[in-house]
C-alpha cells in the first residue's frame, strides 16, 4: 500500500503545530534539506526547524501533491504574520524518498521567506 499521501499529510500537520519530532519522524537520518541556495548540513534538520519555528509562524495549506513513487512534489501555500502584516508565498517541496523516508527535500520558493 502506499504510504505517500499519508506521509504529506503529516508532514504538513507536523510543520502547522511545530512539532519539531514529528516532522522528523518522517526524515532518514541522513537526509538532505535544500532551500534556495542553502542546504542544512547533515545531521543539523532538528536545530533549522526548531530556529525556524521560533522566529516564524508560517501554515501550510497543500495545494496538490503529485506521487511519482520515490518522488513526490507537493505544491503548498505557505501563510505568516510579520509585524502585523499577513504575508503569502506559493511553494513546491520535492521530496526524494527512500524505504518510505524522506532522503532529500528540495524547496523552491516565490520570492523570499525573509520578514
Amino acid at each position: 500500500m502506499n504510504q505517500t499521501p499519508n506521509l504529506v499529510q503529516r508532514h504538513i500537520n507536523a510543520f502547522n503545530v511545530r512539532d519539531v519530532d514529528a516532522l522528523l519522524a518522517d526524515f532518514a537520518p541522513s537526509a538532505v534539506w535544500i532551500t534556495g541556495d542553502y542546504t542544512v548540513p547533515e545531521g543539523q534538520l532538528r536545530d533549522f526547524f526548531t530556529s525556524a519555528m521560533e522566529s516564524l509562524t508560517p501554515q501550510l495549506t497543500l495545494r496538490r501533491a503529485i506521487n511519482g513513487g520515490d518522488v513526490v512534489a507537493i505544491e503548498m501555500t505557505e501563510q505568516w504574520t510579520h509585524d502585523a502584516t499577513a504575508k503569502s508565498a506559493d511553494l513546491i517541496a520535492v521530496f526524494d524518498l527512500d524505504d518510505g523516508k524522506i532522503s532529500r527535500a528540495r524547496i523552491y520558493r516565490e520570492g523570499t521567506a525573509d520578514p
